[in-house]
């Protein structure tokens, strides 16, 4: 059987704490090893009760930079690990994420701002770097499944460099990572947004599998009768297309009807 392994990076007390909390909720996650990296500093007392490993990391860069690090201090003797933000609760089967991350070393979900030339001015980094600029995804690097093959080790080691030499221009570790592997040629597996859902009133097609938000999930995430016409959440609050008129999706099933008809 394959060996699985999940992973947070946090250190500083709260942010640990938050780790927890996603633990607690994170029913699926139960029977897996759960292993948290943090810094030399971050008081641990008390708070130590879910991890099966604590890896006390040198880190070398600082904030969210440090998730390029975290596969250099990662134990051997897992398959494939799993990556999680600390403002993540795993609700659902997610199997399929660790299948194909040990099939294709790297299995992610796209970011709501799907086009990465237009993530905040990165185009202009993009074109510094020698690729153009032609729509291509942008993945979220708050969820990730991977293997440490040496093909994803050197994606991560791309990660880094890249990140730290723009530090001063983007102070955001996750448009770097899908840069890496746009200048590495690496195709990673892509699930579906359900794999990492934000919170920001996407559709919703099925079940929400992974909830990636700092508000609070609805209670009523993946209760529905039919998967279409789409659900739509936000922090606190579902929504139905086409039967909520105070939301932002509202009418669209008749626009598309409509469309259908042309």
């Amino acid at each position: 059987m394959k060996s699985y392994a999940v992973v947070f990076v946090a250190w500083g007390e709260q942010f640990v704490q938050q780790v927890e909390s996603c633990i607690q909720q994170s029913k699926a996650l139960h029977g897996h090893d759960i292993i948290l990296i943090t810094d030399e500093e971050t008081v641990l007392d008390g708070l130590l009760g879910n991890f099966s490993q604590v890896i006390r990391a040198p880190f070398e860069a600082e904030h969210h930079l440090r998730k390029a690090e975290m596969i250099k201090f990662l134990p051997d003797g897992f398959d494939v690990y799993l990556f999680l933000d600390s403002d993540t609760a795993v609700i659902e089967d997610i199997s399929l994420g660790f299948e194909k991350a040990d099939t294709f070393g790297i299995a992610m979900a796209p970011a709501p701002h799907y086009s990465i030339d237009y993530f905040w001015g990165f185009d202009r980094i993009m074109e510094r770097e020698g690729i153009d600029c032609k729509g291509q995804l942008l993945y979220n690097s708050g969820v990730i499944f991977f293997k440490k093959s040496s093909e994803v080790r050197s994606v991560f080691s791309q990660w880094m460099a890249l990140a730290q030499k723009y530090q001063h221009e983007m102070n955001n570790d996750q448009p770097f990572l899908s840069l890496a592997m746009e200048k590495l040629g690496f195709n990673p597996y892509t699930l579906s947004i359900s794999y990492n859902y934000r919170g920001f009133g996407d559709a919703i097609s099925g079940v929400v599998r992974v909830w990636h938000s700092h508000g609070a999930m609805p209670e009523n995430v993946n209760e529905f009768k039919k998967a279409w016409p789409p659900r739509r959440a936000w922090p606190g609050k579902m929504a139905y297309d086409g039967e909520d008129t105070k939301t932002p999706s509202a009418g669209l099933l008749e626009r598309v009807k409509q469309a259908l008809r042309i």
